[in-house]
């Protein structure tokens, strides 16, 4: 739901009360804001395919991470009428080695059928299904082992379904879920009813074999059938993540985690966003908080790429950079002296970003080391930027030096990084770059060092 679903929304907002928002600092997964390193045997891609379901068949993408191998799997279901599809979110989880598909129910985005509340559930039910045959997940490269539904607003009704109807499912995500059945509670008379036909009405253009009045009998006619919360529970046999918008059904989402726990739910992971249904400004965060979560299903998905090291320690002899200084270790030089070496970085930032270090101290970080030896390093360090600006034909430098977080090694280094104007500088760790293309930009830098 959307703007026009906003009427809606009022409504299942009038018995809300306020959601508990907890801050969020914990790091972000390097998928979320970084793009993989390619596979050129096995490239990520897109596959459209049809799931059978309800004597038809219901259009579907899968977004298929790169790599042959089995990949954890996650269902994304949209909702009401999936004006936000979050292919964002899919595309996080995909960069983060888990295939990522979605389906349009019945009715829905140019599926066939009449859409309905009862298809639609019908329709995650099949999907989960339809990722556990096994020829399916043999050509798509699915591990069916670590299966995950995910579901956002009506798409976290459904995903609770879906869940709860496949013990094989090993873990839920409901995204400020919509308890559709607490509408009924509303509908107390006939202007009741007009109002929510209405909200409804505004949601219907995109779905067909419908109509606002039909839905709004079909959840007057539901009984307990679309009650979110038993759902929940069900759910929370697994481990369960609820996420929360504050201004959106935080209080319902609030209510469902509650739910989830008094039945036992022993792994239910409870979060809440100051923001709106449709988390119009928190898509990172919210990429951020379902990649972290996915983690526990594949610790690499969730690999953060902000590395620690303790501010104080005694120095460690072994460290790749004094195997360096000891020969013991050959790396692509850019500049040499009696006090100073500057090399490439293995793993670059951008092409022709170099380190520079101190062979005569051994600071493991700035709170270390002598304003003699700071002082060299960082005047050789700037003579290497002005060779990156001359030798590569770049537009600057950057200059960059970790203390504790963010350090990977614990000898003092300086990162200089050479920068293309209107790039973006992404401080992630990145793949190992390919040795002949790191010779070649260091012999570029090599022949516009100053003497």
């Amino acid at each position: 739901m959307k703007r026009t679903a906003a009427a809606l929304l009022a409504l299942v907002l009038a018995a809300a009360g306020p959601a508990l928002s907890e801050p969020r600092f914990a790091p972000i997964p390097k998928a979320v804001i970084a793009d993989a390193t390619r596979d050129a045997a096995h490239p990520a891609d897109l596959a459209a395919f049809t799931v059978p379901t309800g004597g038809t068949n219901v259009n579907a993408i899968m977004y298929l991470a790169s790599g042959d191998q089995p990949h954890p799997t996650l269902l994304f279901l949209h909702g009401f009428p999936g004006n936000e599809p979050n292919n964002d979110l899919m595309q996080a989880a995909r960069r983060a080695g888990w295939n990522a598909m979605k389906i349009n129910y019945r009715g829905s985005w140019g599926s066939p059928g009449a859409f309905s509340f009862a298809n639609a559930r019908a329709d995650a039910e099949a999907a989960v299904a339809f990722l556990f045959d096994p020829a399916v997940a043999a050509k798509y490269h699915v591990d069916t082992s670590r299966i995950v539904v995910a579901g956002h607003s009506m798409g976290g009704f459904m995903a609770a379904d879906a869940a709860s109807a496949s013990p094989k499912v090993v873990g839920t995500i409901l995204v400020d879920a919509w308890n559709i059945g607490a509408v009924k509670a509303q509908i107390t008379s006939p202007q009741a009813r007009a109002a929510v036909t209405q909200a409804f009405g505004a949601n219907t253009a995109p779905l067909a074999g419908t109509s606002a009045a039909a839905l709004v009998a079909e959840v007057e006619n539901s009984g307990t059938n679309l009650a979110l919360e038993p759902l929940a529970a069900r759910a929370a046999s697994r481990p369960l993540l609820v996420i929360g918008a504050d201004r959106g059904m935080g209080a319902a989402s609030k209510r469902l985690a509650e739910a989830a726990r008094q039945v036992g739910g022993a792994d239910v992971t409870e979060v809440h966003f100051d923001t709106d249904h449709s988390f119009s400004d928190s898509r990172i965060a919210l990429s951020a908080e379902i990649v972290r979560w996915l983690g526990r299903f594949d610790p690499a998905s969730a690999k953060v790429g902000t590395p620690q090291i303790p501010l104080k320690a005694p120095y460690d002899e072994n460290n790749p950079f004094a195997k360096i200084l000891r020969g013991e270790m050959v790396v692509p030089k850019v500049y040499e002296d009696d006090q100073v070496l500057a090399f490439m970085d293995h793993a670059p930032a951008e092409p022709g970003h170099v380190l520079v270090i101190s062979k005569t101290s051994k600071a493991r970080n700035i709170l270390e080391i002598s304003p003699q030896d700071l002082s060299r390093i960082m005047a050789v360090a700037a003579r290497v930027g002005q060779a990156q600006v001359d030798g590569l034909g770049v537009e600057g430098f950057t200059i960059v030096q970790n203390n504790g977080v963010g350090q990977s090694v614990p000898h003092l280094h300086i990162h200089v990084i050479p920068r293309i104007a209107g790039k973006p500088l992404q401080f992630v760790e990145n793949a190992k770059g390919d040795p002949k293309d790191i010779e070649a930009v260091a012999a570029k830098i090599r022949a516009a060092m100053m003497p």
